[in-house]
């Protein structure tokens, strides 16, 4: 008899603790449910925890399955409203500063910039191709901010088409007198260039505080905007960029990326050269 009392015992103070862990994940349900719509997607996962909660303790003397059951369809019908107010918002925002937005969820484009929802970490990163560039709140709001910022640093770095042509040949140059060759590396051209790109501050004094940053993404942006422009020819000699290979792509080392157009394409590549 007291082996079976013991038995009982013990499985009250299990379900206790059963009954314990339901009410933890019921309050950060409720309280996440505050904002129902902006928080479905860590709403969602801890449904499916409390319904395996209940299952586990055997506490469903008030139908509490059934009523786990209306929580996911309304979780499901939650969940088409965000994506839908999501990405109307940010479009009509994106639109209003001269952008237009393309895609399906998770991922979105606009201009050279790729959005990527995580909706269960509540953030979006942001590419430009295959670029990570940064990231923000999973907001329509900040989105826009932050793609508004990175294009504004993009074009206050950028340098003047003729100046830029100039380094450019002048980097390349440097690189070819180094690997006596003349297909150079793009990426060994980019380091060359930011190098000239310098002031004499760096020169004088080569620390973090006097460095300028020059960026892969706006050595891709620059390259971008001298081809959409036609500004290829210096002394006599024209820039060209060849195309990566697939297995020039594996190692960011090997490769960049740089947009055709302002609708998300563009094309990798690995070496650059003037002739």
């Amino acid at each position: 008899m007291e082996e079976n009392l013991k038995k009982i015992l013990s499985d009250i103070k299990e379900t206790e603790k059963g009954i314990k862990r339901l009410q933890t994940i019921l309050k950060k349900i409720l309280n996440l449910a505050k904002d129902s719509l902006l928080n479905v997607y860590k709403i969602e996962p801890l449904i499916q925890n409390l319904e395996n909660g209940i299952k586990d303790t055997e506490f469903n003397g008030s139908g509490l399955i059934d009523i786990i059951k209306v929580l996911k369809t309304d979780t499901e019908r939650l969940k088409k409203d965000f994506r839908f107010d999501f990405s109307q918002k940010l479009e009509e925002l994106l639109k209003e500063n001269g952008m237009h937005l393309h895609g399906q969820l998770p991922v979105l484009y606009t201009s050279f910039y790729r959005i990527e929802a995580d909706y269960y970490q509540g953030k979006a990163l942001l590419f430009f191709g295959p670029e990570k560039i940064g990231g923000c709140t999973l907001s329509s709001e900040e989105i826009t901010k932050t793609i508004i910022k990175i294009n504004k640093e993009l074009s206050n770095n950028s340098i003047k088409e003729d100046e830029l042509i100039q380094k450019l040949f002048k980097a390349w140059r440097n690189a070819t007198l180094i690997q006596q060759r003349e297909r150079i590396p793009i990426t060994t051209v980019l380091i060359q260039l930011a190098i000239l790109l310098q002031r004499r501050q760096f020169y004088q004094n080569p620390s973090k505080s006097n460095y300028r940053n020059y960026s892969r993404f706006q050595f891709a942006y620059d390259l971008y905007r001298i081809g959409k422009k036609g500004v290829k020819q210096i002394q006599g000699k024209e820039l060209h960029l060849v195309a990566s290979t697939f297995d020039a792509t594996r190692k960011k080392i090997d490769y960049i990326w740089i947009p055709t157009n302002e609708s998300g394409d563009g094309v990798n590549y690995s070496y650059l050269t003037f002739r």
